[in-house]
């Protein structure tokens, strides 16, 4: 029940009388078993009308509550003016997790992540709330959030989390990766790496010039870029971390621009999409997951489609390995005929044959289907469905995973066609893509063909070129090629990531924790020799300095790798985490191996926060 409250509040001395353009109003909260208390504005005409409006969200950074965001220079007293001219309804919800505790939303570092309470169900709820008791346009297309510092990360975070719940978010000034989840199993979310989550979303991303986050935003933009998100705008304005200027509400109101705009012409809703989610349980876009994930890590939902969709796990973004043993319960969106049996077909990664199951649409026109989280693509089928191709994998030379730099690579493809139209004996035309200018592709357009008895098509080899250097900040790193499959008038897009070892020097200064000592603590197991050998896990270090490693030897196993993360304190910023390898070296592998890894590690100047990569090349051999 709502409670409309015109009192002396002694928290913010502020008088909540008529006068205000606003309304403090408490809520009965089951997310957080108590009552929680949003801001609202409302147009000056909201009760002599009778229509419905769009409504935009607030939220606040650290330290800050529905009713104060002191660092953000936001003048609350003038924001009624805005909410008249645009004629918006505007919340400004309270993401503090206890009265004790300065640090909203119960995300940061490792003991930040303090509550069973989870913000990703406090939205929704008070969503619901706020359209039951107010006449909202209560539509995605008519819902947008603007968010400040780490109110700016959370913007992105819930928008990626209920796509279909947002249409348009302002990330200003906001932090760039934080844990998320449960104190006993939580994620770091990197923004830069989670764009998969936002393209049907449009996104502002606010820059200051002399904010202390300036060069870690810098890194979110390149990646948007990188990934190639369509609905996306930069601005870079003057000053330290902030909103606007004392007195000024300039810059809020280009944020509010933006997302009205988005009310005014929707993003269109692509094809297809995709999603990772922290979550072991998730719904979005009405497809279900339920899954026995226990340990950190993404679960992620691939090019979801009528025609199927790819199903992976990574214990870290970009690419990490799966998370082993997992399984998961996925129930599709109603979007089948009821009662009409479909050709279900599962390519299992590193599996041989495809495995076919028949499967009726339920009363409700969905699919149920089970899978395991090492990696999947599930086709499917019926003659009613059209073709609907994706990449089903991509082989370089030699077994390799990493694209060498500075030298000719050759990569295959493996086409799918999900969908249930025939396209026997038809020619499709493949065309391999970058943007990245270091990259010179040969054979990228090719004309396949169609075998009768099968779904999928290997492609001819593609030639790559690339003299691509390492970034020497956080940006992503690896080269993003653009797949287009052409068949007559249809048109199938996908894209893929192929990580790079990079030409650079070898590091000079090695030192190897196997069980001993380098700097600070033991993070490797093993005999203590300081030695790599068979079955020991290592950490390597140039001089004092944890390594972040890659390698495609066949003796590191990959899957079993192990990330140790660290803040780099930026004076009282604790922001960007930095992140080093434990690597196991096989069992098997034989005396005298010598296995060669590209490293990174990373290095801070304050203030602003600026991450240094330095990149490099390690060889060692396995004693």
């Amino acid at each position: 029940m709502v409670k409309w409250i015109f009192f002396m509040s002694l928290m913010s001395g502020v008088c909540f009388a008529q006068t205000h353009p606003y309304r403090d109003l408490t809520y009965d909260s089951e997310v957080f078993g108590r009552a929680k208390t949003f801001r609202i504005y409302l147009p000056a005409n909201y009760q002599q009308t009778t229509r419905r409006y769009p409504v935009i969200y607030f939220f606040h950074g650290w330290g800050g509550r529905y009713y104060r965001d002191n660092s953000a220079n936001l003048e609350y007293e003038l924001l009624g003016g805005l909410v008249d001219k645009y004629q918006v309804i505007m919340v400004m919800w309270d993401g503090n997790m206890d009265e004790s505790e300065p640090r909203p939303y119960n995300a940061g570092n490792h003991e930040d992540v303090k509550y069973q309470v989870q913000i990703k169900d406090y939205f929704p709820e008070l969503v619901s709330h706020i359209d039951s008791a107010f006449r909202t346009l209560p539509d995605r297309d008519h819902r947008g959030i603007i968010g400040f510092s780490m109110g700016g990360f959370m913007s992105a975070f819930i928008a990626g989390k209920y796509p279909e719940k947002v249409s348009a978010i302002v990330n200003m000034t906001g932090s760039p990766e934080f844990f998320v989840g449960y104190p006993h199993n939580h994620t770091l979310y990197p923004i830069r790496y989670t764009f998969d989550n936002l393209k049907d979303v449009a996104f502002r991303l606010h820059n200051m010039d002399n904010c202390p986050l300036v060069y870690m935003n810098t890194e979110v933009k390149n990646a948007a870029e990188w990934e190639g998100l369509t609905h996306f705008e930069y601005w870079m304005g003057e000053g330290d971390h902030k909103v606007d200027d004392p007195g000024k509400t300039d810059v809020f109101e280009e944020a509010m621009q933006f997302i009205v705009k988005r009310f005014q012409h929707p993003v269109p809703r692509q094809k297809s999409w995709s999603h990772y989610d922290l979550y072991s349980d998730f719904d979005v876009w009405n497809y279900s997951v339920k899954s026995d994930k226990d340990e950190p890590g993404f679960l992620y939902l691939r090019n979801v489609s009528p025609s199927g969709f790819g199903f992976h796990t990574r214990k870290w973004l970009p690419d990490g390995p799966s998370i082993e043993n997992s399984t998961a319960s996925i129930t599709t969106a109603p979007i089948y005929k009821k009662g009409n049996t479909y050709d279900v077909v599962l390519y299992r990664q590193g599996a041989g044959k495809p495995v076919v199951v028949k499967q009726k649409a339920d009363h409700e026109g969905r699919l149920h289907i089970e899978l395991n989280g090492n990696g999947c693509e599930v086709s499917i089928s019926h003659q009613s469905l059209p073709a609907d191709f994706t990449v089903l994998e991509h082989r370089l030379e030699r077994g390799q995973r990493y694209l060498r730099v500075n030298e000719k690579n050759e990569l295959t493809l493996t086409l799918l066609n999900r969908g249930g139209a025939s396209n026997a004996g038809k020619k499709v035309q493949l065309k391999v893509s970058s943007s990245d200018r270091t990259v010179l592709l040969d054979n990228a357009v090719q004309e396949l063909s169609l075998n009768k008895s099968e779904k999928t098509v290997v492609s001819q080899p593609v030639g790559i070129s690339c003299t691509k250097t390492p970034p020497g900040d956080a940006s992503p790193p690896w080269i993003k090629l653009n797949i287009e499959v052409i068949c007559g008038d249809d048109i199938w897009g996908d894209a893929i990531t192929v990580p790079v070892f990079f030409d650079v020097p070898y590091f000079k200064h090695i030192r190897i924790d196997d069980g001993r000592s380098v700097w600070q603590r033991t993070l490797g197991s093993g005999n203590g020799n300081g030695q790599a050998e068979a079955s020991e896990r290592i950490m390597i270090y140039e001089n004092y300095q944890r390594l972040r490693l890659y390698t495609d030897d066949p003796y590191v196993e990959t899957e079993s790798e192990v990330l140790f993360d660290q803040v780099l304190p930026g004076m009282i910023w604790p922001d960007g985490f930095t992140l080093s390898s434990i690597v196991k070296i096989a069992d098997d592998c034989p005396s005298g191996h010598t296995i060669e890894f590209l490293a990174n590690y990373e290095t801070k100047t304050f203030m602003p926060i600026r991450r240094e990569v330095h990149w490099g090349k390690v060889k060692i051999t396995v004693k």
